[in-house]
């Protein structure tokens, strides 16, 4: 089988001849420009010749657009340093307004996407990264996530608004990966948890913007909702049963160790990610013990059928409307 026909015969639930495997990770030294995140890529696949490619796009491009500053790392497994958020209180968030994202720093993501699709030609599948507005949202503010909940809960019409403005320039950008080359969206939200949003606030201040995002690119292959969360912290995967996804799988999360790699993998797609750092692996599981698992896992989210699939970085994640789902991560002691 070649990369494309094994990827997505493992959406459609048929058999492959083997499992399609992909990991991605930062380097915090080369993401900062569009040939960098391209090069970087393009390395990582001379080295592995993943299956499928998730090029990992820095993680304040979004926020960028609206105002953030950074001052780059210059070493590879360490983050970047914020110089200037944009907005201080909920009257800046009201007067958010739509940008053209195929300009300025999303304008440079789209060039590295297209310079990544030329490279390695029409069979590699790629998805291609977008936070969801409520999570580009604390990263413009200067109090962060704590100050974005409290604005959501005391002023709730200016959140709807800068969120809308978002969710409007997001839309456009979704479009714009897939006329670059994107086989679907690797689309991640971290306030979809315990700690973060309730169901109700979901409801309220995810749902209709994620949807919004999600339809522009409802005729790709291949979109993967990754929702982040952290042990003991739950994942409101209930809130998003409405959404079009066609799976669901719940992933416990540990924090503060290190993974090991992977030897045995469920039915169909492994993913990883390493949020830190300029490696990736995932935990360790025997493909048995990943299809015992599955049952209770669907039967939780009140669907059937999936498929088991794993990597680095707290969360789950399910395949839109595609069949995918980003299984239990594990961090072991280095060793």
């Amino acid at each position: 089988m070649t990369k494309r026909e094994r990827v997505l015969a493992a959406l459609r639930g048929d058999p492959v001849d083997r499992v399609p495997l992909s990991f991605w990770l930062h380097n915090f030294v080369t993401e900062n420009s569009a040939a960098g995140l391209a090069a970087e890529t393009l390395r990582l696949v001379r080295t592995f010749d993943w299956d499928f490619l998730k090029p990992q796009s820095r993680a304040q491009c979004f926020a960028e657009m609206w105002g953030l500053r950074y001052r780059p790392s210059t070493e590879r497994a360490t983050q970047f340093t914020v110089t200037h958020t944009p907005l201080t209180d909920a009257s800046g968030v009201a007067r958010l307004r739509p940008v053209d994202p195929r300009r300025g720093a999303l304008g440079e993501q789209l060039a590295a996407l297209a310079e990544i699709r030329r490279a390695v030609g029409p069979d590699t599948p790629i998805i291609w990264t977008i936070f969801a507005p409520m999570m580009v949202m604390p990263s413009l503010l200067a109090g962060g996530r704590e100050q974005a909940l409290a604005i959501a809960r005391a002023e709730p019409k200016a959140m709807d608004a800068g969120l809308a403005a978002i969710a409007e320039t997001l839309d456009v950008y979704a479009r714009a990966c897939v006329d670059a080359g994107a086989d679907g969206l690797f689309y991640a939200t971290n306030v979809a948890r315990r700690d973060g949003l309730s169901p109700e606030e979901c409801r309220r201040f995810q749902r209709p913007h994620d949807l919004r995002v999600l339809a522009a690119v409802a005729r790709a292959p291949f979109n993967l909702l990754h929702v982040r969360g952290l042990s003991g912290r739950g994942i409101f995967l209930g809130a998003r049963r409405q959404q079009p996804f066609a799976r669901r799988g719940p992933s416990p999360h540990r924090q503060g160790r290190r993974r090991r790699p992977a030897r045995q993998a469920g039915d169909r797609v492994d993913d990883g990610e390493r949020d830190r750092g300029a490696g990736a692996s995932s935990r360790r599981r025997g493909g048995r013990a990943c299809a015992a698992a599955r049952p209770r896992l669907l039967d939780q989210s009140g669907h059937a059928g999936g498929a088991a699939a794993r990597g680095g970085g707290g969360g789950s994640s399910v395949a839109a409307p595609r069949l995918i789902s980003d299984h239990a991560r594990r961090r072991t002691p280095a060793r």
